[in-house]
């Protein structure tokens, strides 16, 4: 029974680990006149690890192994990678020009920072969930209902802007 579970361990991390190595080889190789610029290349990058981060967090809420105890530090991890695209008054500063312009209400400054705020409570809602999960053997539901509360909040910022937000978590969205 043990050596099945170490098995699928290791297909697991042999799993992220070329999601990785796939990612970062069609950036380094693509070819130089559909290359990305180097800013779009570290945002791709970015959020590849953002990805890769909510991935083990899902991972290790929802499986007991030799690794799960790593799951505060990926919740750590998601915000401070989080945290490489700019804090979240940029994001709030930015997201004033970005924003749709199609028929509806005009959001003002203080509704994103209501946003940011609410993003902020949430992340610090994921880690406290992920310490209870790992240190009193807590149910993983919380763990998996904030870290979907964390990317619904991003998705839903994101779809308000035009065009030039990027689908953080794959979902589809691409700002649009």
């Amino acid at each position: 029974m043990k050596r099945q579970a170490v098995g699928r361990n290791r297909v697991w991390a042999k799993g992220v680990g070329m999601v990785a190595l796939c990612g970062v080889l069609a950036v380094a190789w693509s070819p130089d006149p559909v290359r990305a610029s180097e800013k779009d290349q570290y945002v791709a990058s970015v959020i590849t690890m953002l990805r890769l981060h909510a991935e083990a967090i899902r991972q290790l809420a929802t499986h007991d192994f030799k690794y799960s105890r790593n799951l505060a530090r990926h919740v750590t991890g998601l915000q401070n990678t989080f945290g490489l695209l700019g804090p979240m008054d940029w994001h709030v500063s930015t997201s004033i020009t970005l924003q749709k312009s199609n028929p509806g209400p005009v959001l003002k400054e203080a509704d994103f920072e209501k946003m940011a705020d609410q993003c902020q409570k949430s992340m610090k809602g994921l880690y406290q969930a992920s310490i209870q999960h790992v240190e009193e053997k807590a149910s993983a539901e919380p763990v998996i209902k904030a870290l979907d509360e964390v990317q619904s909040k991003c998705t839903g910022c994101h779809s308000l802007l035009e065009g030039v937000a990027p689908d953080v978590w794959g979902t589809g969205h691409k700002g649009k």
